[in-house]
């Protein structure tokens, strides 16, 4: 009989997020510093052979879907290749992929071949001035090069993830909505969590209301409720009646959704983390290494028992861990 994994509060975790690497070929201003990482060693990576038996025992616990995230996970070498053996080897339902689509156009076709479900790509702003200065150096063209790949090979929904910054590209969001109307594109809007260096972003933009916007919106196009074909995250969707494509909103800020959290992230060195907002961890490269399953299986479970009931970053917590060590 199928053993389901569940906290203190009674919330099943079904989904895990697997950060196959801290590295990344762009430093957002939210996510990484520009100067001063220091990443993890090689062999302190978790190997292919290494998350799929992670991944195996997890599969046991009732964890069915998973998405690779970093970092920037088409930066790890041969990254096809591990979505090949997870979906060869494990019961995974939904294997997906958070990119930043610059290194797509190329990879696009064997990522697709090799069996993963979808992508999310991480695109803040569609103009290129204001593309390059969130990234520090990244060109959009690039980006929307991937993009048209990545749709002809098939890796539908394509679900774009947008920060929304007041001041800095708030301005946006109506030519997102524009976007959807003839392309099939899935544009979730995200609130700034106090993370790592998205806590303060003074210099770039400030915290940008999302549940405000939205009904704005709503009121503006009439938008009318809508739902993806795949995923279950905390994203909320809408279209304009009669858009080929849609946007959501996921607001861990102004409409807190932690009672609905169904999540464990992998991180790249081998910890369990049940939750963003806290540095609680349980360490198990070790036990992994050894090919331990029981103690594997009891770190689950541990990770469970410390999962917090929430965040209160809304009345000013901060969160000191980089985002890109933990795969957002």
């Amino acid at each position: 009989m199928m053993e389901f994994l569940k906290d203190r509060y009674g919330r099943r975790v079904n989904y895990l997020r697997i950060s196959v690497t801290d590295r990344c070929n762009l430093r957002c201003h939210y996510c990484m510093p520009l100067h001063g990482l220091q990443f993890h060693k090689k062999e302190e990576i978790l190997s292919f052979e290494e998350i799929v038996h992670t991944v195996q025992i997890a599969n046991r616990l009732g964890i069915d879907r998973a998405r690779l995230t970093g970092g920037e996970p088409l930066v790890r070498r041969d990254l096809p290749v591990l979505i090949k053996m997870l979906r060869n080897e494990t019961d995974l339902k939904e294997l997906s992929l958070t990119t930043n689509g610059l290194l797509l156009e190329r990879l696009a076709e064997e990522l697709a071949t090799s069996g993963l479900d979808w992508i999310n790509v991480s695109l803040d702003s569609l103009r290129p001035d204001r593309f390059t200065r969130i990234t520090r150096f990244g060109l959009l063209e690039t980006v929307w090069a991937g993009l048209r790949r990545a749709t002809e090979v098939g890796l539908k929904p394509i679900k774009i993830n947008t920060l929304v910054l007041k001041n800095f590209n708030e301005d946006e969001v109506e030519d997102w909505l524009d976007l959807t109307m003839n392309n099939e594109f899935v544009v979730r809007f995200l609130e700034l969590m106090p993370i790592g260096e998205g806590a303060d972003l003074t210099h770039l933009g400030g915290f940008a209301n999302l549940s405000e916007i939205r009904n704005e919106l709503i009121e503006k196009f009439g938008l009318v409720p809508a739902k993806p074909g795949r995923g279950n995250g905390p994203a909320r969707y809408w279209k304009v009646p009669g858009a080929k494509g849609m946007i959501g909103f996921i607001l861990p800020i102004s409409e807190k959704y932690c009672d609905t959290c169904n999540r464990f992230r992998l991180t790249a060195n081998g910890e369990i983390r049940p939750c963003l907002a806290y540095d609680v961890h349980v360490k198990l490269l070790d036990v992994i290494r050894a090919g331990d399953e029981d103690a594997i299986r009891a770190g689950f479970l541990e990770a469970a028992d410390m999962k917090p009931e929430g965040h209160h970053w809304e009345v000013g917590q901060v969160t000191q861990t980089l985002m890109s060590s933990l795969g957002g």
